[in-house]
């Protein structure tokens, strides 16, 4: 699947280049969509199909049983599972080197592949309603759960989950003072309502409540 994102990635580049330069908001495309998906742009709804334009701003909603990639100007992706939903909320470009960027995960699980910058500072973030993800370059994956018991704190009922499949994460809750956890390569973390961000533990250790996490 990441060769498959990647190939198309330069697909994408190569063919859209010209309208990305007309149009500034446009920072990359779709890649692959399964199933039924929903783009939501400026108050209209539009069927998501490969090679659509993606735009700062831009939300976009899976159904159940289906799956969307999306391959960005700077050669990261970012592949939303199913019941899911997210933002493009910042995507900051300088021709094709990604100056920050973030994506607002509001519901369901998004797996992220982040190409490496060349900035020193961590420049792309994934936020959920209570988490704050920071990253370098790195593959990582984030789940925010609406709804459902924490396996941290069953009393608490809409929680994040943060596995990191290579690289590194810092993670944080922004209600809450404690400083960021930072979580390497085979490990994973958990934000429960308001509480900091547990101790990073292996992967799999924690039900991460998305379908499809591992």
């Amino acid at each position: 699947m990441c060769r498959v994102i990647y190939a198309a990635a330069i697909v994408f580049i190569a063919i859209f280049a010209p309208q990305m330069a007309a149009a500034q908001e446009t920072v990359g495309a779709i890649a692959t969509v399964s199933g039924i998906a929903k783009l939501l742009r400026s108050g209209k709804e539009l069927d998501v199909a490969p090679a659509m334009p993606v735009a700062i701003g831009d939300q976009i909603r899976t159904a159940p049983d289906a799956q969307v990639s999306v391959t960005f100007a700077d050669g990261s992706s970012a592949e939303l599972g199913e019941s899911s939903s997210f933002t493009i909320d910042r995507y900051a470009l300088s021709g094709s080197t990604r100056k920050s960027a973030l994506l607002a995960l509001w519901g369901g699980h998004l797996r992220t592949i982040v190409k490496v910058a060349a900035a020193a500072a961590h420049d792309f973030e994934v936020h959920t309603p209570n988490a704050i993800v920071a990253v370098r370059g790195t593959e990582f994956e984030t789940a925010f759960i609406d709804g459902r018991p924490c396996p941290e704190d069953r009393s608490c009922m809409r929680y994040t989950t943060v596995g990191v499949s290579s690289g590194i994460v810092a993670v944080s809750n922004p209600s809450n003072p404690a400083p960021p956890i930072e979580v390497d390569e085979g490990y994973e973390t958990t934000v429960a309502c308001e509480s900091p961000a547990t101790s990073p533990a292996p992967l799999g250790m924690e039900e991460l409540g998305a379908p499809g996490y591992h």
